[in-house]
């Protein structure tokens, strides 16, 4: 059963974070998110891993392995690449910190949730 968690911890990890690439275009007139403005690139990051956190609150390997995934396969799928790709990448080995951050605390959230709501039953 845990291996299924994982699996589906990691397809809901790249789908969110691709949807931030998917979106971007649509939200800022940016064709990539870490082009816009502010800190739009941040926010959606940890709204995306939020999300995916509270949904599939473990592994939490799973969810950094499934955004560096969707973000680097929508990427390579859907937008024009160049030799800059392997610099793009080590950095969303960094960015990805941030979302596996806010599902982590997503997922600490749910469980201090439940807990509380356990507790009152």
């Amino acid at each position: 059963m845990k291996q299924q968690h994982s699996w589906m911890t990691l397809l809901l990890a790249a789908l969110t974070s691709a949807a931030i690439w998917a979106l971007t275009p649509v939200l800022t007139n940016h064709r990539e998110p870490w082009d816009s403005e502010g800190g739009f690139y941040l926010v959606a990051l940890g709204i995306a891993g939020a999300v995916a956190g509270a949904i599939a609150p473990r592994p939490l390997w799973a969810h950094y392995a499934g955004a560096f995934t969707g973000q680097l396969g929508y990427e390579l799928i859907f937008l024009r690449v160049g030799p800059l790709i392997l610099i793009g990448a080590m950095f969303l080995l960094v960015y990805c910190a941030i979302f596996t951050l806010a599902a982590a605390l997503a997922a600490f959230v749910r469980r201090q949730v439940a807990k509380r709501f356990g507790q009152l039953s």
